[in-house]
């Protein structure tokens, strides 16, 4: 991990400072170190997860320009008049032109934790319910799928509909066939792992983990899109 410029608590606290300040001359004049020791590690990251994200959807967009969050918040439509974010993360996900819904996955740290995980991009209704039959008619398939991405830590958040969609369901299906939304996601407060190429490795099981799930998803999406063009 010669290449890994790990991320220290004085990273995320200059982050935090910039944040409190909400100042444009104070992001100015502090630019350079987020960028050495923010933003390059973030980097760092993606280079060296590049191989591995390849092998699981060669269409992934793995330039880190367009994988790594800004540190500016676009605040043209947002209540939050905020400038500058804490937090930051990489997305692991096709070209936004090719990610309708198409799952992505997910690096994400700030002050005091760091997490990942894996899920749907674009939960439309039209999409959900063709992601329902799909699931009840593969759910061997979804339910391993579910239980390689569980290995790792990661825990399920569901948006359930107030009614049930799918009566009836096998118990194991039930969350996921009944949910407007959901993805995987773990969470860790375990810092010093930041700090060196351990986050790296930790990274790499997961999203391996995450690999089938992801598969899944990816086919589905396909398969929807290859449907409603035909319809159309």
């Amino acid at each position: 991990m010669s290449d890994f410029k790990g991320i220290t608590p004085d990273a995320f606290w200059l982050l935090a400072q910039n944040r409190f300040y909400n100042s444009k001359e104070f992001y100015e004049a502090n630019k350079p170190k987020i960028r050495e020791t923010v933003i390059e590690p973030l980097r760092n990251i993606a280079l060296l997860l590049a191989d591995d994200m390849a092998k699981i959807d060669p269409e992934m967009n793995l330039e880190p320009s367009k994988m790594i969050s800004r540190i500016r918040r676009d605040t043209r439509f947002s209540r939050d008049k905020t400038l500058y974010r804490e937090n930051v993360w990489i997305s692991f996900m096709r070209p936004k032109t090719l990610w309708s819904h198409y799952p992505g996955m997910w690096f994400e740290a700030g002050p005091g934790f760091y997490s990942y995980g894996i899920g749907i991009l674009d939960s439309e209704p039209a999409y959900m319910a063709f992601f329902r039959a799909r699931v009840l008619a593969r759910s061997e398939a979804f339910l391993a799928a579910v239980e390689s991405t569980r290995s790792c830590g990661a825990r399920a958040e569901l948006a359930a509909y107030k009614k049930e969609k799918i009566t009836g369901a096998p118990e194991p299906l039930k969350p996921f066939v009944n949910a407007r939304e959901f993805y995987f996601i773990a969470k860790s407060d375990k810092m010093s792992n930041l700090e060196t190429g351990e986050i790296i490795e930790e990274l790499r099981r997961a999203y391996a983990a995450f690999a089938p799930l992801y598969d899944f998803l990816a086919q589905t999406a396909a398969a929807f899109h290859a449907a409603t063009e035909v319809s159309e």
